[in-house]
């Protein structure tokens, strides 16, 4: 049996254990996604106490699909740099890096989201060997910088965005750029104008994606350094 499908095998198996699994199919700009999530997610809503645990990861969001979309269009941008995903989740953004030849950090606050990234990365034929697992307050700065930071649907909380706007600053290299999807959440737009009333230049795209059965638009934000090209 080949390595990764017996990897893959076993990371079912152990995740089966805990949630019911549903494996979607996604067809993007060419390119085919089998993509493991947790089929119902109230049954994990039941069980939580603090705020912050809420699965948010466990689900596979539109935005993130917009995200896929934008970077697999513009697959020349990434390809040989050094990508940051930011609230990983299943990870379909940062496996979409991935193909179009970035070297990508996966990265979430909730351990189950990692397990569902590794198992999602071998699935689709992916490197399965950078995850971090960190709180955006207290980022590590070990990690390093990087020439993509990107995230899909992570600015809804408004009181964590000082604590993404401070891994931007450390993160980022000169010259670098961050991708950012969202489906239209309020937040999402105070937090793009403050960063325009500071040291940064944003750019909007619109996406549209069709997704069990609904239609979005994904507003795709890019944004970079003033001053640098």
């Amino acid at each position: 049996m080949d390595s990764t499908m017996g990897e893959c095998e076993a990371l079912i198996r152990q995740l089966k254990e805990v949630y019911s699994l549903k494996r979607i199919s996604l067809s993007v700009e060419g390119h085919f996604f089998e993509i493991y999530k947790v089929e119902d997610i109230d049954p994990l809503l039941d069980q939580i106490s603090d705020p912050e645990e809420i699965p948010f990861w466990a689900e596979l969001w539109p935005a993130s699909i917009g995200l896929v979309r934008f970077i697999l269009g513009h697959a020349d941008d990434f390809r040989e740099t050094r990508c940051l995903e930011l609230g990983a989740g299943v990870g379909l953004a940062g496996i979409a890096a991935k193909k179009a030849g970035a070297l990508v950090l996966q990265s979430d606050y909730m351990r189950p989201a990692l397990e569902f990234c590794r198992l999602n990365c071998n699935v689709n034929a992916v490197n399965a060997s950078e995850f971090l697992l960190a709180d955006w307050r207290s980022f590590p700065e070990s990690v390093g910088v990087f020439d993509r930071i990107i995230g899909s649907d992570i600015l809804y909380e408004k009181t964590l965005h000082s604590a993404l706007a401070a891994i931007f600053r450390k993160h980022l290299k000169p010259g670098g750029k961050i991708i950012l999807a969202d489906p239209g959440r309020d937040y999402a737009r105070k937090f793009v104008d403050e960063c325009k009333s500071f040291d940064w230049r944003v750019s909007e795209t619109l996406i549209p994606v069709e997704y069990e059965s609904k239609s979005y638009q994904i507003r795709i934000y890019q944004l970079t350094k003033a001053g640098e090209p």
